[in-house]
């Protein structure tokens, strides 16, 4: 990590830096809170503890007013934070405090822990070169005493030590491993510096001993012992510990080990080395540190555990990782053993107990080979690992059952893509690699075949892209990497649509089913029963996941019956092919083996048959669900399947390959225009527009398509859609299908709110709720008084426009659709707003967001929070607004909605004003006004004209302000 990718410093003075590296200044009342909240980087900060850092937690210098003191330094640090080119959303005011909204990376003091980490990973594999580089750069990174300049609370005094520990942590591990490699001499000098500022430290006193009597220095080293000695006994009245008297005792009689035979820990034998047919590692093991500390947990627990996932994962790796540390590390009792017994190359149908007795080099002499094997590992404590047992799992799960009984000391661990299934066993899932671990794992292997490779702006994203869509599978990520030697890292993600044919640089030297990821997989599926490689092969037709009863619906056919999918599931499951989630019930393929299913299905000649059977089912679903999504319950499932219903749709318009089915096409998109409506409204008219283009399709039908694009846009209507609901009227009132074309007049009503004429509207909603009456549980006539109060809001009738809202929010929320109750609840505050009851809109807007982000409507969220930002304005209360605009704007943009962006901007321009940004004003009214068009009430868009007069006035461009003036008197005529 370079220093200039540090965007907070706080070990030494607190900075802020820009882009280019360079410090920002801050001023001194600030740096205390930018620190707090630097080295807590993405989390929530409650104002409590921003207090504490701040002025201490004895309350002696707490000022009168602590909440706004507080709250005068936010704005005070924000203003420094902009200076540096950060943008308006890293300091975001979040209850019940503060956060800093960046990447933990971008704070020195995470970035050198972070590193430290790499250290302990490095030097544990043997890497010393490499971990001294490591700590180079992380000691690099300090620029004088942490927290310098933030005072004395305890807050910062606690912290500061930590950082200060671990910062001469560093120094001394870094000392040690440059003796370890022979570096006494260079390191001697450092060493007595470091002892002479920390005279009673112990580790160093042992460094500087080694140091001097591996320099040839033996009388200098047993008198830094005793200076030792002497002081610990004036200041504290103890003795050096029994290491250190042992280290000064073995100078003595110069039986001190070199640099490269360390010595064994004191009173401690290290165990006979039984294990040497563990193959020696040759890279460095990534990202499993967690994993081998769970396993060594269980290991102490159970006498059986078996390391299971799918091929590639690293199973293997980790098991002889584990070895290792158990086989170097130093028992209590002399007879501890760690063995190994490889059954990859076993052939099905071999006996497995001689295949273990040749592997441990028993001699049966006439004897069985099971009971020779139980023989040999009766006595004593020993560790066998048995690894690739699933292709004889049987087997091995009956004679490790029998050994585990008959051998009190004896620990197994296993690894196979399903487990033993004995008594006694724990299971450890062995998962993808974590985004950073994987980008890590893929970065140095990459090196390993062209050195010159290095992480950078350009192709960090790119490599993180890469692990995503390899599931972070190590060895598909090894394999990738590999390709770095003949192709950049974005041709290798635009290969990976082909990963099969691209990932096949295996080493030659390795097992032949990973040299190659196809070859991982077919090991795999050839040990699968006939049933269950159907059922896999099927599964490949969903998309982001399934719940056992669409595949009971889908997949049960030719071979397979209803009544078999779910054991053949969970048979698929034990085997690691399938990942189970437990907490919402669905089970979902890692990508590379629906990719790998999906081919064998293409093989198979099933395709056609597997995506009508998935369509049929997903429109089935749809149209049960698809009026309820106002329960968040049943929203949450429709969104469990978003993906499935883009894949069916495309099925659906797929004339091409397979026919096509417009028609299940519209039920499922005319089924789905109010979830659509909900959350991505876009999806929905591009949905509904292919399938109008196709020119299929029933009258009805495509006059259902036509209702769904008008009704996706009623709050922000374009001459599309208004034409798409009219033409969807005419056609019901024409085939005297009276429900639909009630609901379309109600469309079209409700895209005529923003200034079509209110008679005519009223007249259309009263004739719809007379033809609808109480139908879908009184939905629609919550939605008939909803349109009714919307007219009121228009018009500017402001107090009965909440008296409406009021009475509209009652009659939904019996229904039970708790995203139109927020959209209501938002209404009803604007009218409270514009009626000047300020406080009352303040909090209806409150449970307003509360309930969308309940809901996780994206329209609701953008809504609610564009006008909490104008209230907030409106009241003259501006610190958080920029954090609430910024929320909204994202949430707005990637929701496509141009009515919640403009207000967005019509807020980021009043708060450009307000600091004198008179140009900025200018330029964001502007936008607002392209997004708004005719979209908004007429007084709204009559008081944003007279806005950007204004804010052009202020910038000096009359003529702008005249014709905008112009504009807001005609909307208020």
């Amino acid at each position: 990590m370079q220093n200039t990718a540090v965007t907070f410093a706080v070990l030494g003075p607190t900075e802020v830096r820009g882009s280019d590296g360079s410090a920002v200044e801050l001023p001194p009342s600030v740096r205390a809170l930018l620190a707090r909240l630097a080295l807590s980087c993405g989390r929530v900060v409650p104002v409590d503890a921003l207090t504490d850092a701040l002025w201490g937690d004895e309350g002696d210098d707490l000022p009168a007013d602590a909440a706004n003191a507080l709250q005068i330094r936010v704005s005070k640090l924000r203003r420094a934070l902009a200076a540096a080119g950060l943008g308006p959303g890293v300091l975001v005011t979040q209850a019940p405090g503060y956060r800093l909204a960046a990447p933990a990376e971008s704070v020195d003091a995470y970035a050198f822990e972070r590193l430290l980490v790499r250290v302990r990973e490095e030097t544990a594999a043997g890497h010393a070169t490499t971990a001294v580089g490591l700590l180079d750069e992380a000691l690099r990174l300090w620029r004088g005493p942490a927290l310098a300049d933030v005072g004395q609370t305890t807050w910062a005094t606690t912290e500061s030590a930590r950082l200060e520990e671990l910062r001469l942590g560093a120094v001394e591990d870094r000392m040690e491993l440059l003796l370890e490699s022979g570096g006494h001499n260079e390191a001697v000098a450092d060493i007595e510096r470091l002892v002479a500022r920390h005279p009673l430290r112990e580790r160093l006193h042992r460094l500087l001993m080694l140091a001097l009597y591996r320099g040839g220095r033996q009388a200098e080293a047993l008198a830094a012992y005793q200076a030792l000695r002497r002081g610990l006994a004036d200041e504290l009245g103890i003795d050096p510990s029994p290491e250190l008297q042992a280290l000064a005792e073995a100078i003595l009689r110069q039986q001190v080990p070199s640099a490269a035979q360390p010595p064994p820990a004191p009173g401690r034998e290290r165990a006979p080395r039984s294990a040497d047919r563990l193959p020696r590692r040759l890279t460095s093991l990534i990202g499993r540190q967690d994993d081998v500390s769970t396993v060594l947990e269980r290991l102490a627990e159970a006498r059986v555990v078996t390391l299971t996932g799918p091929g590639g994962m690293g199973k293997t790796t980790l098991a002889f990782e584990i070895a290792r540390r158990m086989s170097e590390t130093p028992y209590e009792t002399p007879d501890e053993r760690v063995l190994l017994v490889r059954l990859a190359a076993l052939e099905a149908g071999t006996d497995v107990a001689s295949a273990f007795a040749a592997e441990l080099g028993v001699v049966t002499q006439g004897a069985g080979a099971a009971d020779a094997v139980e023989e040999h590992l009766r006595d004593g404590r020993t560790l066998l690992v048995v690894d690739n047992c699933e292709h004889v799992v049987d087997d091995v799960a009956v004679l490790v059952e029998r050994l585990a009984e008959a051998c009190p000391g004896l620990r197994v661990l296993a690894t196979s893509r399903e487990a033993l299934a004995i008594p006694g066993e724990v299971q450890v899932a062995v998962g993808p690699l974590d985004d950073d671990s994987a980008v890590r794992l893929f970065s140095e292997r990459a090196r390993a075949v062209r050195p010159s490779f290095a992480l950078d702006d350009e192709t960090a994203s790119v490599v993180t892209s890469i692990c995503h869509r390899l599931d972070g599978m190590p060895l598909a990520i090894e394999l990738a990497a590999a390709r770095v030697k003949a192709l950049p890292p974005a041709e290798i993600e635009a290969r990976l649509a082909d990963r099969f044919s691209l990932l096949t640089a295996g080493p030659r030297t390795g097992e032949a089913r990973h040299r190659t990821l196809r070859a991982t997989l077919d090991w795999s599926h050839d040990l699968l029963p006939e049933a269950e490689r159907r059922l896999l092969r099927r599964l490949a037709v969903f998309r982001g996941g399934w719940t056992p009863a669409a595949a009971e619906e889908v997949c049960a056919f030719g071979g397979v019956g209803r009544g078999e999918v779910l054991d053949l599931l969970f048979r698929l499951v034990d085997r690691s092919l399938v990942v189970p989630e437990p907490a919402t019930g669905r089970f979902r393929l890692l990508v590379t083996v629906r990719d790998y299913a999906w081919a064998r299905l293409e093989e198979s000649g099933e395709v056609a048959e597997c995506r009508d059977r998935h369509l049929a089912h997903f429109v089935r679903f749809a149209e049960e669900h698809g009026l309820g999504v106002g329960d968040s319950a049943v929203f949450a499932r429709l969104h469990d399947d978003h993906d499935n219903f883009r894949a069916a749709l495309d099925h659906a318009l797929d004339h091409t390959t397979t026919g096509g089915d417009v028609e299940n096409g519209y039920r499922l998109a005319c089924a789905l225009v109010w979830f659509w409506n909900y959350g991505l409204r876009y999806e929905g008219t591009r949905a509904l527009t292919m399938l109008l283009e196709t020119g299929g399709g029933s009258t009805v039908a495509r006059a259902r398509a036509l209702q769904g694009i008008g009704f996706l846009h009623v709050y922000y209507p374009t001459p599309h859609s208004v034409a798409a609901a009219e033409e969807s009227l005419a056609v019901f009132e024409e085939i005297g299908d009276l429900r639909n074309a009630a609901i379309s007049r109600l469309v079209v009503a409700w895209a005529g709110q923003y200034g079509g004429d209110a008679g005519r509207c009223r007249e259309m909603i009263e004739r719809s709720r007379r033809e609808l009456g109480d139908s879908d549980g009184g939905w629609w006539l919550g939605m008939s008084q909803y349109l009714e109060a919307l007219i009121a809001l228009g018009m500017g009738d402001f107090a009965t426009a909440v008296v409406q809202w009021r009475r509209c929010l009652e009659v939904t929320r019996l229904t039970g659709d708790r995203i139109i109750g927020s959209a209501i609840l938002t209404h009803l505050a604007i009218a409270l707003r514009e009626s000047g009851r300020r406080e009352e809109a303040l909090a209806v807007l409150r449970d307003s967001e509360d309930e969308v982000r309940a809901q996780g409507s994206p329209h609701g969220l953008a809504f609610a929070l564009v006008h909490t930002a104008h209230l907030r304005l409106d009241m003259d209360e501006h610190d958080d607004v920029t954090a609430l605009l910024a929320e909204a704007g994202d949430v707005a943009r990637r929701a496509r909605n141009p009515r919640c962006q403009a207000w967005a901007a019509w807020g980021r321009a009043r708060m450009a004003r307000v600091r004198g940004k008179a140009d900025l004003a200018v330029q964001e009214c502007r936008d607002a006004v392209a997004l708004l068009k005719e979209g908004e009430f007429p007084w709204a868009r009559a008081r944003l004209w007279a806005f950007l007069a204004g804010c052009a006035d202020d910038a000096g461009l009359p003529d702008e302000a005249a014709r905008a003036r112009e504009t807001a008197a005609a909307l208020t005529g």
